[in-house]
């Protein structure tokens, strides 16, 4: 699978259980350098890093042509790059705000959009599968993550949208 937000957290883990399942990953990341001890103990052939930082159109686009560079397709993709500011609604400053929904909402749609595209237009056989790591905070809030829950709300209804274009 090709992994965003293969930093930390989920990305990291499922980057990990893919490897130790000896299949082969491709784990994007803002700062490859982070997943060194990975590189040593996986060779090339199982493990593609590449720097990616999902609000940047150009940079998904070449992330996946890396991908599909590498191994000759993309099959799965775990669309999971994200983080979270904590603070109450009117507390956290605007420019605060609207990085995290570029990272949250308009990341995970750019990679969503070229995930579907690659299905469609250059795996042969045509195909993929798509999935959308996303929050119990998009359905619900709680005190000091309103800004974060808005964002991953959006995020919920990319799943849903996604899930009926890649059933197509």
């Amino acid at each position: 699978p090709t992994v965003t937000g293969s930093s930390s957290g989920m990305g990291r883990a499922m980057t990990e259980r893919v490897l130790a399942q000896g299949d082969i990953a491709v784990a994007t990341l803002r700062k490859p350098d982070v997943l060194a001890d990975l590189t040593q103990k996986y060779p090339k052939e199982r493990l593609l890093l590449v720097k990616l930082d999902v609000t940047n159109k150009d940079e998904t686009k070449s992330a996946f042509a890396a991908a599909r560079a590498a191994f000759g397709r993309v099959d799965v993709v775990f669309n999971n790059a994200g983080y979270s500011v904590l603070g109450e609604l009117e507390s956290v400053p605007e420019e605060t705000a609207r990085k995290l929904f570029e990272t949250n909402f308009w990341g995970a749609l750019n990679v969503a959009l070229e995930a579907v595209r690659v299905f469609r237009e250059e795996n042969v056989p045509r195909g993929g599968r798509l999935i959308n790591n996303s929050s119990v905070l998009g359905i619900m809030t709680a005190p000091t993550i309103g800004i974060y829950s808005a964002s991953k709300h959006g995020a919920s209804i990319l799943h849903s949208m996604f899930r009926m274009a890649v059933d197509d």
